[in-house]
């Protein structure tokens, strides 16, 4: 059966949830975020506020049939008379650095660390210009041969090459080949457990629009 692409609705975000802890099994990943229901639970409410409330989020899925099997969180630049934009651009004044609330099964002082050298190297990288922001990519192990993460991420370039935006991606080493194949290049990196693991920092700048792309 061929794969479909398309925008998720709330109702997806436990499948989203259950994908996302089956892809990322990484060290970085497992050492923030244990396996726990209290864990889940809190990537399943943090999901669903950003479905819910960020007018920048867009979560895509990619379905074999009625399974959901990858997904993909693209962050959007949001125009300033967008339904939303207003409230979105007043919460985040007061604290747009801000790192979000962990759960208490997380290894919070690793969260701490670990994300906020990757916001801090985003912002190094791309400084004030809008982007897109591929923050997640998961697809379940059995159908990574399928492109399922190709027709994810030819969805937000297409519409960052439209709207003429550079993109940007965190990728470990074993996940950079992919993005690199779609014009992404390293523009640094951050190491963590005691050198054990690298995320690389990638930025792609806009190419010429070859075809047409939807909203």
């Amino acid at each position: 059966m061929p794969l479909t692409l398309s925008q998720a609705t709330a109702a997806d975000i436990p499948a989203l949830t259950d994908i996302y802890m089956l892809a990322f099994q990484d060290p970085i990943t497992v050492a923030c975020f244990p396996r726990t229901p209290n864990v889940r639970r809190w990537w399943d409410s943090r999901n669903t506020e950003a479905f819910m409330g960020d007018p920048a989020t867009r979560f895509i899925k990619v379905n074999d049939g009625d399974r959901i099997v990858a997904y993909a969180k693209w962050n959007v630049p949001v125009r300033a008379d967008e339904p939303g934009a207003a409230s979105r651009s007043s919460s985040s004044s007061s604290n747009p650095d801000a790192l979000p609330l962990w759960p208490d099964d997380a290894n919070k002082a690793l969260c701490d660390r670990f994300f906020s050298e990757l916001r801090d190297k985003r912002k190094e990288v791309m400084r004030d210009r809008p982007h897109y922001y591929l923050e997640t990519l998961a697809t379940l192990l059995e159908h990574r041969d399928r492109n399922a993460a190709s027709l994810l991420i030819r969805w937000g370039l297409d519409r960052a090459d439209r709207d003429g935006f550079e993109a940007y991606v965190e990728a470990s080493l074993v996940g950079a080949p992919i993005y690199e194949q779609f014009g992404w290049v390293t523009s640094g990196q951050v190491v963590t457990l005691e050198g054990q693991y690298t995320e690389l920092c990638m930025r792609r700048s806009p190419r010429p629009v070859r075809h047409a792309v939807g909203v």
